[in-house]
Protein backbone atom coordinates (compact mmCIF):
# COMPACT_ATOMS: atom_id res chain seq x y z
CA UNK A 1 0.00 0.00 0.00
CA UNK A 2 1.17 3.51 -0.70
CA UNK A 3 0.49 5.86 2.20
CA UNK A 4 1.11 8.96 0.17
CA UNK A 5 -1.02 8.40 -2.95
CA UNK A 6 -3.49 11.06 -1.84
CA UNK A 7 -0.96 13.82 -1.27
CA UNK A 8 -2.17 17.15 -2.65
CA UNK A 9 0.81 19.40 -3.24
CA UNK A 10 -0.64 21.28 -6.17
CA UNK A 11 -3.68 23.37 -7.05
CA UNK A 12 -5.33 20.76 -9.23
CA UNK A 13 -8.63 19.63 -7.74
CA UNK A 14 -11.52 19.15 -10.13
CA UNK A 15 -14.33 20.60 -8.02
CA UNK A 16 -17.52 20.18 -10.07
CA UNK A 17 -15.57 19.29 -13.18
CA UNK A 18 -15.51 15.79 -14.65
CA UNK A 19 -15.62 13.76 -17.84
CA UNK A 20 -18.39 14.27 -20.33
CA UNK A 21 -21.15 11.75 -19.89
CA UNK A 22 -22.27 9.32 -22.53
CA UNK A 23 -25.97 8.99 -23.24
CA UNK A 24 -27.68 5.68 -22.54
CA UNK A 25 -28.05 3.54 -25.65
CA UNK A 26 -31.29 1.90 -26.66
CA UNK A 27 -31.91 -1.84 -26.09
CA UNK A 28 -30.15 -4.11 -28.56
CA UNK A 29 -32.12 -4.25 -31.80
CA UNK A 30 -33.22 -7.46 -33.49
CA UNK A 31 -32.06 -8.34 -37.00
CA UNK A 32 -35.23 -6.83 -38.43
CA UNK A 33 -34.89 -3.47 -36.70
CA UNK A 34 -32.49 -0.63 -37.54
CA UNK A 35 -29.28 -0.29 -35.54
CA UNK A 36 -29.50 2.15 -32.59
CA UNK A 37 -27.92 5.51 -33.27
CA UNK A 38 -25.56 7.39 -31.00
CA UNK A 39 -27.03 10.26 -29.03
CA UNK A 40 -25.55 13.69 -29.60
CA UNK A 41 -24.82 16.20 -26.88
CA UNK A 42 -27.81 18.24 -28.04
CA UNK A 43 -30.16 15.30 -27.42
CA UNK A 44 -29.07 14.76 -23.81
CA UNK A 45 -31.79 17.05 -22.49
CA UNK A 46 -34.50 14.78 -23.88
CA UNK A 47 -32.87 11.58 -22.62
CA UNK A 48 -31.12 12.92 -19.54
CA UNK A 49 -29.59 10.40 -17.19
CA UNK A 50 -31.23 10.50 -13.78
CA UNK A 51 -29.43 10.27 -10.46
CA UNK A 52 -30.22 7.51 -8.00
CA UNK A 53 -32.47 8.48 -5.12
CA UNK A 54 -30.10 8.29 -2.16
CA UNK A 55 -31.03 9.54 1.27
CA UNK A 56 -28.31 10.99 3.46
CA UNK A 57 -28.49 10.29 7.19
CA UNK A 58 -26.44 12.51 9.49
CA UNK A 59 -25.71 12.68 13.19
CA UNK A 60 -23.07 13.73 15.69
CA UNK A 61 -21.24 11.51 18.15
CA UNK A 62 -21.58 12.16 21.90
CA UNK A 63 -18.27 14.08 21.83
CA UNK A 64 -18.90 16.05 18.64
CA UNK A 65 -17.57 13.96 15.74
CA UNK A 66 -19.77 14.24 12.62
CA UNK A 67 -21.15 11.23 10.72
CA UNK A 68 -22.85 10.96 7.31
CA UNK A 69 -24.30 7.68 5.97
CA UNK A 70 -26.00 6.46 2.79
CA UNK A 71 -27.45 2.96 2.57
CA UNK A 72 -26.79 1.10 -0.70
CA UNK A 73 -27.97 -2.51 -0.30
CA UNK A 74 -27.17 -3.72 -3.81
CA UNK A 75 -23.82 -5.32 -2.87
CA UNK A 76 -22.87 -7.00 0.45
CA UNK A 77 -20.10 -4.53 1.24
CA UNK A 78 -19.50 -1.11 2.80
CA UNK A 79 -17.02 1.77 2.58
CA UNK A 80 -15.86 3.64 5.68
CA UNK A 81 -13.93 6.92 5.39
CA UNK A 82 -12.48 8.65 8.46
CA UNK A 83 -10.64 11.98 8.32
CA UNK A 84 -9.00 14.37 10.77
CA UNK A 85 -7.59 17.93 10.70
CA UNK A 86 -4.15 16.32 10.78
CA UNK A 87 -2.57 17.55 7.55
CA UNK A 88 0.60 19.59 7.19
CA UNK A 89 -1.28 22.78 8.17
CA UNK A 90 -0.84 21.56 11.75
CA UNK A 91 2.95 21.12 11.59
CA UNK A 92 3.60 24.38 13.42
CA UNK A 93 7.32 24.84 14.03
CA UNK A 94 8.08 21.24 13.04
CA UNK A 95 7.57 20.74 9.28
CA UNK A 96 6.93 17.08 8.49
CA UNK A 97 5.41 16.23 11.89
CA UNK A 98 1.95 15.54 10.45
CA UNK A 99 3.37 13.35 7.67
CA UNK A 100 5.55 11.38 10.08
CA UNK A 101 2.65 10.74 12.48
CA UNK A 102 0.38 9.78 9.60
CA UNK A 103 2.92 7.34 8.20
CA UNK A 104 3.41 5.68 11.58
CA UNK A 105 -0.27 4.84 12.10
CA UNK A 106 -0.15 1.47 10.34
CA UNK A 107 3.48 0.65 11.13
CA UNK A 108 2.33 -1.28 14.18
CA UNK A 109 -0.51 -1.90 16.64
CA UNK A 110 -0.53 -4.19 19.69
CA UNK A 111 0.31 -7.67 18.41
CA UNK A 112 0.82 -6.72 14.74
CA UNK A 113 3.52 -5.04 12.68
CA UNK A 114 3.04 -3.52 9.23
CA UNK A 115 3.38 -6.87 7.48
CA UNK A 116 0.84 -8.55 9.76
CA UNK A 117 -1.60 -5.66 9.33
CA UNK A 118 -1.40 -5.98 5.56
CA UNK A 119 -1.80 -9.76 5.66
CA UNK A 120 -4.82 -9.51 7.97
CA UNK A 121 -6.68 -7.09 5.71
CA UNK A 122 -5.82 -9.17 2.64
CA UNK A 123 -7.02 -12.34 4.35
CA UNK A 124 -10.35 -10.72 5.14
CA UNK A 125 -10.78 -9.46 1.58
CA UNK A 126 -10.70 -5.90 2.91
CA UNK A 127 -9.09 -2.86 1.32
CA UNK A 128 -7.29 -0.34 3.54
CA UNK A 129 -6.05 3.01 2.32
CA UNK A 130 -4.42 6.15 3.75
CA UNK A 131 -4.10 9.65 2.29
CA UNK A 132 -2.63 12.91 3.54
CA UNK A 133 -2.75 16.43 2.16
CA UNK A 134 -2.40 19.93 3.54
CA UNK A 135 -5.77 20.14 5.29
CA UNK A 136 -6.55 16.62 6.40
CA UNK A 137 -5.33 13.08 6.91
CA UNK A 138 -7.78 10.30 6.03
CA UNK A 139 -8.02 6.54 6.37
CA UNK A 140 -10.53 4.33 4.63
CA UNK A 141 -11.74 0.74 4.80
CA UNK A 142 -13.74 -1.31 2.32
CA UNK A 143 -15.05 -4.60 3.69
CA UNK A 144 -17.71 -7.23 3.18
CA UNK A 145 -20.67 -6.76 5.51
CA UNK A 146 -20.72 -10.37 6.70
CA UNK A 147 -19.88 -10.42 10.40
CA UNK A 148 -16.98 -12.84 9.83
CA UNK A 149 -15.19 -10.25 7.71
CA UNK A 150 -16.65 -7.00 9.03
CA UNK A 151 -15.89 -7.34 12.75
CA UNK A 152 -12.18 -8.26 12.56
CA UNK A 153 -11.59 -5.68 9.81
CA UNK A 154 -13.20 -2.94 11.91
CA UNK A 155 -11.32 -4.02 15.00
CA UNK A 156 -7.96 -3.71 13.24
CA UNK A 157 -8.99 -0.45 11.56
CA UNK A 158 -9.90 1.17 14.87
CA UNK A 159 -6.66 -0.04 16.43
CA UNK A 160 -4.73 1.75 13.69
CA UNK A 161 -6.70 4.91 14.42
CA UNK A 162 -6.53 4.89 18.20
CA UNK A 163 -3.77 2.50 19.30
CA UNK A 164 -0.79 2.91 16.95
CA UNK A 165 2.45 1.93 18.65
CA UNK A 166 4.34 4.94 17.22
CA UNK A 167 7.55 3.15 18.15
CA UNK A 168 11.02 4.68 18.06
CA UNK A 169 12.33 2.08 15.58
CA UNK A 170 9.41 2.66 13.22
CA UNK A 171 9.95 6.43 13.45
CA UNK A 172 13.58 6.00 12.38
CA UNK A 173 12.42 4.11 9.29
CA UNK A 174 9.66 6.58 8.51
CA UNK A 175 12.02 9.57 8.73
CA UNK A 176 14.37 7.90 6.24
CA UNK A 177 11.42 7.26 3.94
CA UNK A 178 10.24 10.88 4.13
CA UNK A 179 13.73 12.22 3.42
CA UNK A 180 13.95 10.04 0.32
CA UNK A 181 10.57 11.32 -0.82
CA UNK A 182 11.74 14.91 -0.33
CA UNK A 183 14.83 14.25 -2.45
CA UNK A 184 12.72 12.68 -5.19
CA UNK A 185 10.28 15.59 -5.20
CA UNK A 186 13.11 18.02 -5.82
CA UNK A 187 13.52 16.41 -9.25
CA UNK A 188 9.81 16.48 -10.15
CA UNK A 189 8.95 19.64 -12.12
CA UNK A 190 5.19 19.32 -11.47
CA UNK A 191 5.70 19.18 -7.72
CA UNK A 192 8.26 21.97 -7.92
CA UNK A 193 5.90 24.28 -9.75
CA UNK A 194 3.01 23.54 -7.39
CA UNK A 195 5.12 24.20 -4.30
CA UNK A 196 6.46 27.44 -5.79
CA UNK A 197 2.94 28.58 -6.63
CA UNK A 198 1.78 27.99 -3.05
CA UNK A 199 4.69 30.12 -1.82
CA UNK A 200 3.70 32.96 -4.14
CA UNK A 201 -0.01 32.86 -3.33
CA UNK A 202 0.20 32.61 0.47
CA UNK A 203 3.75 33.48 1.53
CA UNK A 204 4.48 32.61 5.14
CA UNK A 205 1.22 30.67 5.56
CA UNK A 206 1.25 26.95 6.51
CA UNK A 207 -0.15 26.25 3.02
CA UNK A 208 3.18 27.46 1.65
CA UNK A 209 5.11 24.76 3.54
CA UNK A 210 5.90 21.38 1.93
CA UNK A 211 3.54 18.62 3.10
CA UNK A 212 6.50 16.38 3.94
CA UNK A 213 8.44 19.15 5.65
CA UNK A 214 12.15 19.69 5.22
CA UNK A 215 15.03 17.27 5.57
CA UNK A 216 16.42 19.16 8.58
CA UNK A 217 13.10 19.28 10.41
CA UNK A 218 12.18 15.65 9.70
CA UNK A 219 15.56 14.48 10.98
CA UNK A 220 14.99 16.26 14.30
CA UNK A 221 11.50 14.81 15.01
CA UNK A 222 11.13 12.81 18.22
CA UNK A 223 8.74 10.08 19.31
CA UNK A 224 7.35 12.36 22.01
CA UNK A 225 6.39 14.96 19.40
CA UNK A 226 4.66 12.32 17.30
CA UNK A 227 2.73 10.95 20.29
CA UNK A 228 1.57 14.43 21.29
CA UNK A 229 0.50 15.23 17.72
CA UNK A 230 -1.54 12.02 17.53
CA UNK A 231 -3.37 12.82 20.78
CA UNK A 232 -4.19 16.31 19.56
CA UNK A 233 -4.93 15.94 15.84
CA UNK A 234 -6.62 12.51 15.83
CA UNK A 235 -9.18 13.23 18.55
CA UNK A 236 -12.77 12.01 18.73
CA UNK A 237 -14.12 15.56 18.79
CA UNK A 238 -12.69 16.47 15.37
CA UNK A 239 -13.26 13.25 13.42
CA UNK A 240 -15.42 13.19 10.28
CA UNK A 241 -16.89 9.75 9.53
CA UNK A 242 -18.52 8.88 6.20
CA UNK A 243 -20.22 5.54 5.50
CA UNK A 244 -21.74 4.07 2.33
CA UNK A 245 -22.91 0.53 1.81
CA UNK A 246 -25.07 -2.43 2.75
CA UNK A 247 -25.70 -1.44 6.35
CA UNK A 248 -28.76 -0.54 8.35
CA UNK A 249 -28.75 2.81 10.07
CA UNK A 250 -28.36 1.01 13.40
CA UNK A 251 -25.27 -0.82 12.11
CA UNK A 252 -23.83 2.43 10.74
CA UNK A 253 -24.36 4.13 14.09
CA UNK A 254 -22.66 1.23 15.87
CA UNK A 255 -19.66 1.41 13.53
CA UNK A 256 -19.32 5.17 13.96
CA UNK A 257 -19.46 4.78 17.74
CA UNK A 258 -16.81 2.07 17.56
CA UNK A 259 -14.54 4.48 15.70
CA UNK A 260 -15.19 7.36 18.08
CA UNK A 261 -14.61 5.24 21.19
CA UNK A 262 -11.21 4.14 19.86
CA UNK A 263 -9.89 7.70 19.45
CA UNK A 264 -8.08 9.96 21.91
CA UNK A 265 -10.29 12.31 23.91
CA UNK A 266 -10.73 15.88 22.77
CA UNK A 267 -7.74 18.23 22.86
CA UNK A 268 -8.20 21.84 21.75
CA UNK A 269 -6.66 22.53 18.35
CA UNK A 270 -4.81 25.83 17.82
CA UNK A 271 -6.36 28.35 15.44
CA UNK A 272 -4.91 28.70 11.95
CA UNK A 273 -4.08 31.98 10.18
CA UNK A 274 -6.50 33.07 7.44
CA UNK A 275 -5.55 32.83 3.77
CA UNK A 276 -5.54 36.54 2.96
CA UNK A 277 -5.34 37.97 -0.54
CA UNK A 278 -1.95 39.38 -1.38
CA UNK A 279 -1.68 43.13 -1.92
CA UNK A 280 0.25 44.72 -4.78
CA UNK A 281 1.51 43.25 -8.05
CA UNK A 282 1.26 39.52 -8.66
CA UNK A 283 4.73 37.97 -8.27
CA UNK A 284 6.29 35.51 -10.71
CA UNK A 285 9.06 32.94 -10.48
CA UNK A 286 11.16 30.97 -12.96
CA UNK A 287 12.86 27.70 -12.02
CA UNK A 288 15.68 26.82 -14.39
CA UNK A 289 15.59 23.19 -15.52
CA UNK A 290 16.97 21.48 -18.61
CA UNK A 291 13.62 20.20 -19.91
CA UNK A 292 12.28 19.64 -23.42
CA UNK A 293 9.09 21.53 -22.53
CA UNK A 294 8.41 24.37 -20.14
CA UNK A 295 5.88 23.72 -17.40
CA UNK A 296 3.64 26.76 -16.81
CA UNK A 297 1.24 27.54 -13.97
CA UNK A 298 -0.84 30.66 -13.40
CA UNK A 299 -2.51 30.90 -9.98
CA UNK A 300 -4.89 33.18 -8.11
CA UNK A 301 -6.80 32.91 -4.82
CA UNK A 302 -10.54 32.25 -4.92
CA UNK A 303 -13.39 31.95 -2.41
CA UNK A 304 -14.28 29.37 0.22
CA UNK A 305 -16.58 26.45 -0.57
CA UNK A 306 -19.53 27.90 1.33
CA UNK A 307 -19.37 31.28 -0.45
CA UNK A 308 -22.56 32.11 -2.41
CA UNK A 309 -20.49 32.72 -5.56
CA UNK A 310 -18.53 29.46 -5.43
CA UNK A 311 -20.78 27.53 -7.82
CA UNK A 312 -20.96 30.38 -10.33
CA UNK A 313 -17.16 30.69 -10.29
CA UNK A 314 -16.76 26.95 -10.80
CA UNK A 315 -19.12 26.93 -13.77
CA UNK A 316 -17.44 29.99 -15.26
CA UNK A 317 -14.03 28.40 -15.01
CA UNK A 318 -15.30 25.15 -16.52
CA UNK A 319 -16.25 27.13 -19.62
CA UNK A 320 -12.90 28.86 -19.75
CA UNK A 321 -10.58 25.96 -18.93
CA UNK A 322 -12.45 22.83 -17.89
CA UNK A 323 -11.73 19.28 -18.99
CA UNK A 324 -13.77 19.56 -22.18
CA UNK A 325 -11.81 19.83 -25.42
CA UNK A 326 -14.21 22.63 -26.32
CA UNK A 327 -13.13 24.88 -23.43
CA UNK A 328 -11.81 28.25 -24.51
CA UNK A 329 -8.26 27.48 -23.46
CA UNK A 330 -8.19 24.11 -25.27
CA UNK A 331 -9.77 25.57 -28.40
CA UNK A 332 -7.29 28.43 -28.67
CA UNK A 333 -4.05 26.92 -27.40
CA UNK A 334 -4.37 23.37 -28.69
CA UNK A 335 -6.77 23.34 -31.63
CA UNK A 336 -6.05 26.70 -33.19
CA UNK A 337 -2.37 27.22 -32.32
CA UNK A 338 -0.93 23.77 -31.55
CA UNK A 339 0.89 25.12 -28.50
CA UNK A 340 0.10 22.34 -26.06
CA UNK A 341 -1.53 18.96 -25.76
CA UNK A 342 -3.66 19.85 -22.74
CA UNK A 343 -4.38 23.02 -20.76
CA UNK A 344 -6.79 23.18 -17.83
CA UNK A 345 -8.02 25.50 -15.11
CA UNK A 346 -8.63 23.62 -11.87
CA UNK A 347 -9.70 24.66 -8.40
CA UNK A 348 -8.21 23.55 -5.08
CA UNK A 349 -10.26 23.99 -1.93
CA UNK A 350 -8.41 25.26 1.10
CA UNK A 351 -9.64 25.78 4.63
CA UNK A 352 -11.31 29.18 4.50
CA UNK A 353 -10.57 29.72 0.82
CA UNK A 354 -9.48 28.21 -2.48
CA UNK A 355 -7.03 28.68 -5.31
CA UNK A 356 -7.50 28.49 -9.08
CA UNK A 357 -4.62 27.34 -11.27
CA UNK A 358 -4.12 27.16 -15.02
CA UNK A 359 -1.57 24.54 -16.04
CA UNK A 360 0.05 23.66 -19.38
CA UNK A 361 3.29 22.58 -21.02
CA UNK A 362 4.65 24.10 -24.20
CA UNK A 363 7.83 24.61 -26.19
CA UNK A 364 10.35 26.70 -24.18
CA UNK A 365 10.53 29.20 -27.06
CA UNK A 366 6.79 29.92 -26.70
CA UNK A 367 6.55 30.06 -22.90
CA UNK A 368 6.34 33.84 -22.51
CA UNK A 369 3.91 34.19 -25.40
CA UNK A 370 1.71 31.40 -24.00
CA UNK A 371 1.47 33.15 -20.63
CA UNK A 372 0.57 36.45 -22.30
CA UNK A 373 -2.03 34.69 -24.46
CA UNK A 374 -3.72 33.09 -21.45
CA UNK A 375 -3.77 36.38 -19.55
CA UNK A 376 -5.22 38.21 -22.56
CA UNK A 377 -7.90 35.54 -23.03
CA UNK A 378 -8.92 35.74 -19.38
CA UNK A 379 -9.13 39.52 -19.55
CA UNK A 380 -11.46 39.25 -22.55
CA UNK A 381 -13.46 36.54 -20.80
CA UNK A 382 -14.14 38.74 -17.79
CA UNK A 383 -15.45 41.44 -20.12
CA UNK A 384 -17.86 39.17 -21.99
CA UNK A 385 -18.56 36.20 -19.72
CA UNK A 386 -19.59 32.86 -21.22
CA UNK A 387 -21.99 32.66 -24.13
CA UNK A 388 -25.44 31.23 -23.51
CA UNK A 389 -24.50 28.14 -25.52
CA UNK A 390 -21.33 27.59 -23.46
CA UNK A 391 -23.32 27.90 -20.25
CA UNK A 392 -26.05 25.54 -21.45
CA UNK A 393 -23.49 22.91 -22.52
CA UNK A 394 -21.68 23.14 -19.18
CA UNK A 395 -24.85 22.80 -17.11
CA UNK A 396 -25.88 19.80 -19.22
CA UNK A 397 -22.45 18.28 -18.58
CA UNK A 398 -22.89 18.74 -14.83
CA UNK A 399 -26.30 17.03 -14.87
CA UNK A 400 -24.92 14.06 -16.78
CA UNK A 401 -21.90 13.77 -14.49
CA UNK A 402 -24.11 13.80 -11.40
CA UNK A 403 -26.00 10.76 -12.63
CA UNK A 404 -22.87 8.86 -13.63
CA UNK A 405 -21.11 9.70 -10.38
CA UNK A 406 -23.67 7.89 -8.26
CA UNK A 407 -23.21 4.53 -9.97
CA UNK A 408 -20.80 2.96 -7.46
CA UNK A 409 -20.22 3.08 -3.72
CA UNK A 410 -16.80 4.69 -4.19
CA UNK A 411 -18.29 7.49 -6.31
CA UNK A 412 -21.06 8.10 -3.80
CA UNK A 413 -18.54 8.05 -0.96
CA UNK A 414 -16.36 10.69 -2.65
CA UNK A 415 -19.32 13.04 -3.04
CA UNK A 416 -20.48 12.40 0.52
CA UNK A 417 -16.99 13.06 1.91
CA UNK A 418 -17.03 16.45 0.15
CA UNK A 419 -20.36 17.28 1.79
CA UNK A 420 -19.05 16.17 5.18
CA UNK A 421 -15.79 18.10 5.02
CA UNK A 422 -17.32 21.36 3.76
CA UNK A 423 -20.57 21.26 5.79
CA UNK A 424 -22.78 21.38 2.70
CA UNK A 425 -26.53 20.65 2.59
CA UNK A 426 -27.36 16.94 2.90
CA UNK A 427 -28.13 16.46 -0.79
CA UNK A 428 -25.74 14.81 -3.27
CA UNK A 429 -27.13 16.95 -6.09
CA UNK A 430 -27.23 20.26 -4.22
CA UNK A 431 -24.33 21.85 -6.13
CA UNK A 432 -25.61 20.64 -9.50
CA UNK A 433 -29.13 21.90 -8.84
CA UNK A 434 -27.74 25.19 -7.58
CA UNK A 435 -25.83 25.59 -10.84
CA UNK A 436 -28.88 24.96 -13.04
CA UNK A 437 -30.41 28.32 -12.15
CA UNK A 438 -27.36 30.36 -13.12
CA UNK A 439 -27.51 32.98 -15.86
CA UNK A 440 -24.73 34.32 -18.05
CA UNK A 441 -24.90 37.63 -16.19
CA UNK A 442 -24.58 35.94 -12.79
CA UNK A 443 -21.51 33.95 -13.86
CA UNK A 444 -19.88 37.02 -15.41
CA UNK A 445 -20.56 39.16 -12.33
CA UNK A 446 -19.18 36.52 -9.95
CA UNK A 447 -15.97 36.17 -11.97
CA UNK A 448 -15.44 39.94 -11.96
CA UNK A 449 -16.09 40.21 -8.23
CA UNK A 450 -13.41 37.72 -7.26
CA UNK A 451 -10.81 37.47 -10.05
CA UNK A 452 -8.52 40.05 -11.60
CA UNK A 453 -6.84 39.50 -14.98
CA UNK A 454 -3.73 41.27 -13.70
CA UNK A 455 -3.40 39.22 -10.50
CA UNK A 456 -2.34 35.86 -11.93
CA UNK A 457 0.91 34.77 -10.29
CA UNK A 458 3.08 32.87 -12.76
CA UNK A 459 5.59 30.07 -12.21
CA UNK A 460 7.57 28.46 -15.03
CA UNK A 461 9.90 25.48 -14.89
CA UNK A 462 12.19 24.92 -17.87
CA UNK A 463 15.19 26.25 -19.79
CA UNK A 464 15.88 29.87 -20.64
CA UNK A 465 15.83 30.18 -24.44
CA UNK A 466 15.23 32.86 -27.05
CA UNK A 467 11.51 33.53 -27.39
CA UNK A 468 9.59 33.31 -30.66
CA UNK A 469 6.23 34.73 -31.72
CA UNK A 470 3.33 32.37 -31.19
CA UNK A 471 2.09 30.37 -34.20
CA UNK A 472 -0.79 32.04 -35.97
CA UNK A 473 -4.21 30.50 -35.31
CA UNK A 474 -5.06 27.77 -37.80
CA UNK A 475 -7.88 29.73 -39.42
CA UNK A 476 -5.55 32.71 -39.94
CA UNK A 477 -2.75 30.76 -41.64
CA UNK A 478 -2.48 30.88 -45.45
CA UNK A 479 -2.97 27.48 -47.09
CA UNK A 480 0.70 27.33 -48.04
CA UNK A 481 1.88 27.67 -44.45
CA UNK A 482 2.01 25.40 -41.41
CA UNK A 483 1.02 26.67 -37.97
CA UNK A 484 4.50 26.02 -36.68
CA UNK A 485 7.53 23.94 -37.53
CA UNK A 486 7.17 20.31 -36.47
CA UNK A 487 10.17 20.53 -34.15
CA UNK A 488 8.75 23.28 -32.00
CA UNK A 489 5.09 22.30 -31.63
CA UNK A 490 4.29 20.76 -28.25
CA UNK A 491 3.61 17.04 -28.39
Amino acid sequence: MNKFTGLTLCLLLNGLQGCLAFADTEPQASAATPSPRLQSLAELDENAATSRTLKIHGWKSPVGGKVLFIRTPELPMFDLHVSFPAGSLRDGAHPGLAAATFSLLNEGVPGKDLSAITETFDGLGAKFDMKIKQDRASLSLRSLTAIEQRDPALQLFTQILGQPLLSHDALVNVKSELIEILKTQQQNPELQISQAMNELLVPGHPYAQPVFGTEKSVTALSREQVQAFHRQAYSAADVLITLVGDLTQEQAQAISLQVVNALPTAVEMPALPATLRRQGDAPSRHIERALSQTQIMLGQLGVERQHPDYTALTVGHMVFGGQKVSSRLMTELRERRGLTYVVQLKNTLWQGGSAAAISLKTSPSFSEGAVQQVQSMYRDYLQTGPTQQELDDTLRQLRSNAALNSASNSQILARLVDINQHSLPLDLDFSVEQAQGLTVAQVKDALNRHFDPDQWSVVTVGPTVEQQPLPLPADDVPQSMCRAETGIVAS
